[in-house]
């Protein structure tokens, strides 16, 4: 929880900075702060530090570290491409990396437990930064403007009058809200849900998980092919529907090989829904305002996802996993239906959606 929670309060605030200061040094400093961060758990393991507040406290800190980290990585990207048309296949490949990072990650510090402590696997994310910050180096763009923004208070009022004034913004920030609180927390339920909907331990979870993993893994490799706006606009018109639907059948099935298929269906859908709504966001907007925005998607998705832990927990604790699935499930497809319905009174988002905006 306080790992995540920074995106919902800082979001405005990050975007601000984001737009504000020179995204390649802003992201080359993060990048170095997480490193920093990852040396000093591994510092701390060695040292036989066991107080736990003080990794509540490095957790506080590099959950502030990536609320600023995706906002301006997902925002350089934009910086990288020359050809606007490739953005959306850019920032695909990017959540392609992300999932198969995902993956592959946890299997790596799996194997190193087996024969070395926590501390080295810190030591190895520190040392990982180094291939990224070289690569940051490496890089030449061209200089880019400030944003005209002067204050931060000015700043957050802008952000807050464009998020009202842009349909596709108003529209499309809801739904992830949705997804975050109602979507995503599945994943915290599933130790239980692998126990207790299939009668499995350790191992039933892991394939659970790898279902999901390989759908998010697969769904992302088809978008970073994919340099359709009006595509992604589609997608996104149906997969939220598709998520809270298969919630709900998943909370009622107790066959695992079906639920292994529909974990697959749950990943996939949350990261076109995720990808989408970001690709279609930072296309709606010229560049001055990307960070402002891409902070408002961070606090709206990422930021609702620790409430949303919570808010699942508490309620399974007191009508039972499978009810809660299936709430979830409803609220989802009651916010796509919604939103989809939204989007036919006003086609001429649909349509700008389609068309992006090349600022």
């Amino acid at each position: 929880f306080i790992q995540q929670i920074p995106f919902l309060l800082l979001g405005p605030f990050v975007g601000i900075v984001v737009d504000r200061l020179p995204r390649m040094k802003l992201l080359i400093a993060i990048d170095l702060a997480l490193a920093a961060s990852s040396l000093t758990l591994a510092a701390m393991v060695f040292g036989g530090v066991e107080d736990v507040r003080a990794y509540l406290v490095m957790a506080a800190v590099m959950g502030c570290l990536n609320a600023f980290e995706m906002p301006t990585r997902q925002t350089l990207v934009s910086e990288i491409i020359d050809d606007r048309s490739l953005l959306p296949s850019a920032l695909a490949m990017s959540a392609t990396l992300f999932n198969t990072g995902r993956l592959i990650g946890p299997a790596i510090a799996g194997l190193l437990l087996i024969y070395v402590s926590e501390a080295w696997c810190f030591v190895l994310n520190a040392l990982s930064y180094a291939a990224i910050i070289a690569a940051l180096v490496a890089m030449k763009l061209p200089r880019r403007a400030p944003s005209a923004s002067t204050s931060s208070r000015s700043g957050v009022a802008q952000s807050l009058v464009y998020l009202t004034r842009l349909p596709q913004v108003r529209l499309l920030l809801p739904l992830m809200i949705s997804v975050g609180l109602f979507g995503v927390p599945y994943v915290h339920l599933m130790p239980s849900i692998a126990h207790i909907f299939f009668n499995g331990e350790s191992g039933t979870l892991g394939l659970l998980m790898s279902a999901s993993g390989l759908g998010a893994l697969l769904s992302a490799g088809y978008l970073s092919m994919q340099r359709s706006s009006a595509l992604q606009a589609w997608l996104l018109g149906i997969m939220p529907a598709v998520l809270g639907a298969t919630l709900i059948v998943f909370a009622a099935n107790r066959s695992f090989t079906i639920g292994l298929l529909l974990m697959m269906v749950i990943g996939a859908a949350i990261v076109v829904c995720a990808n989408s709504t970001n690709i279609l966001l930072q296309q709606s907007v010229p560049d001055e305002w990307r960070g402002r925005v891409i902070g408002l998607y961070a606090m709206s998705f990422q930021g609702t996802a620790p409430l949303g832990h919570l808010l699942a927990g508490s309620i399974a604790a007191k009508i039972g996993l499978g009810p809660t699935l299936m709430l979830n499930g409803a609220v989802i497809l009651a916010v796509a239906l919604a939103t989809r319905w939204r989007f036919r009174q006003q086609p001429e988002v649909m349509e700008r959606l389609g068309h992006p905006h090349n600022a």
